[in-house]
């Protein structure tokens, strides 16, 4: 984290990948501006991720720092009102949404399903 600091630009927003608290917590104390879980579930876009960290990571890292929070990996329409709810700020997706035959609709229906989770509903 220093080093990318280091040679970043004034206001370049560095953020880290984690897999446990432990992990988010000595990304926190070395500056990052955001963490992002990844995975939090199984996924197949990425070979090498391993195996998902599921929602009570997710859950504890949120409440291990105050750090904007991210969840990566197997996101799915599905699942990402659960996301939010354990405490992911936001998501990042690729399948959701580009293995959709509407891609316009499938990135609207999950902002929407986002924002239903963030403010309470299901």
């Amino acid at each position: 984290m220093g080093e990318a600091r280091r040679i970043a630009p004034p206001g370049f927003v560095i953020g880290a990948s984690v897999g446990s608290v432990a992990a988010a917590v000595r990304a926190a104390a070395a500056g990052a501006d955001y963490v992002a879980l990844s995975p939090t579930f199984a996924t197949g876009s990425k070979d090498d991720a391993g195996p998902g960290c599921g929602l009570i990571a997710l859950s504890e890292i949120r409440a291990a720092v105050s750090l904007p929070l991210v969840a990566i990996g197997g996101i799915t329409a599905g699942n990402v009102s659960d996301v939010i709810a354990a405490g992911a700020d936001g998501v990042a997706v690729i399948s959701a949404v580009v293995g959709e035959d509407d891609v316009t609709a499938a990135a609207r229906d999950l902002r929407a399903r986002i924002a239903a989770a963030k403010a309470g509903g299901r």
